[in-house]
């Protein structure tokens, strides 16, 4: 679950909230992520353009007395989010790190992009995921090389409702055919999903964390192999009134076995 915790660095949350003796409403934006982990804490910074709409996230930390920075943000066209964008101390230059094709409303391709040369001039890379949809919800995700045709990974959903109920996740390799490796299980509160609040970013910024095309906040995330549990995450939501101010998480893996916990704070800004 490490990586949904993280995915938040990806996302901002926005509530219409009234002061207690002001009729009127204010709009909070997320401003900062903190988390609390045993090997320290990161924050990260969430940006806006003038319209308000979402820019970016940057987190820096220092390394052998170097600052290094990680920064990431959409890109819009005609409404929607076409691609994902990224700099960094090594690479600061922003260029895009995936980008997606539409059919109607639906991304129904997202292409890759590398630095192949070397060279700082990042292009689409060969690997792409193609999504495939039943009954206007996603319900298989297929990552292709069509250099390796013969190496293929796909993933198989289920829904119950509106929130992912399972995910297969299933490989292919020369003279196989495909073999099942892992099942991953989903449990959700009834509240609405923090992570739609920005429409789509928090899942395009990653597209096999299915849990982020859920209408609810997600609770439990368990992986079997060969029906055996391997890997289980817990998530606690404190809020004050609309807001979302922590998130409680705990992974637990069993080979070998270990337990990890952390938090994540959220802080907000009026604007």
């Amino acid at each position: 679950m490490k990586k949904t915790l993280l995915g938040l660095t990806a996302i901002t949350l926005f509530f219409a909230a009234c002061k207690k003796d002001d009729a009127s409403p204010e709009t909070y934006y997320l401003s900062k992520l903190i988390d609390v982990g045993e090997d320290g804490n990161d924050t990260t910074l969430i940006s806006y353009n003038a319209d308000n709409t979402f820019k970016e996230t940057y987190s820096a930390a220092m390394n052998n007395g170097q600052l290094e920075f990680f920064a990431e943000g959409p890109v819009y066209e005609g409404g929607k989010i076409v691609a994902i964008q990224q700099r960094s101390s090594f690479t600061p230059t922003s260029h895009y790190s995936r980008s997606f094709v539409y059919t109607g409303t639906q991304v129904t391709k997202v292409n890759y992009y590398w630095d192949n040369d070397q060279d700082g001039q990042y292009v689409i890379a060969p690997v792409f995921d193609s999504l495939v949809y039943t009954a206007g919800k996603l319900s298989e995700l297929w990552h292709l090389d069509p250099n390796m045709p013969d190496n293929q990974t796909k993933y198989l959903l289920t829904w119950e409702g509106n929130n992912v109920k399972t995910c297969s996740l299933y490989f292919k390799m020369p003279g196989t055919d495909f073999l099942l490796h892992s099942v991953t299980k989903y449990t959700y509160d009834n509240k609405p999903g923090f992570q739609h609040i920005l429409g789509s970013y928090h899942w395009l910024s990653n597209p096999t964390s299915f849990e982020y095309l859920s209408a609810n906040n997600l609770l439990k995330e368990e992986e079997y192999r060969e029906d055996v549990l391997r890997f289980t995450s817990t998530n606690v939501y404190t809020y004050e009134g609309n807001l979302l101010k922590m998130v409680d998480t705990e992974d637990k893996y069993t080979e070998p076995a270990s337990t990890e916990t952390y938090k994540t704070k959220l802080e907000y800004t009026t604007r």
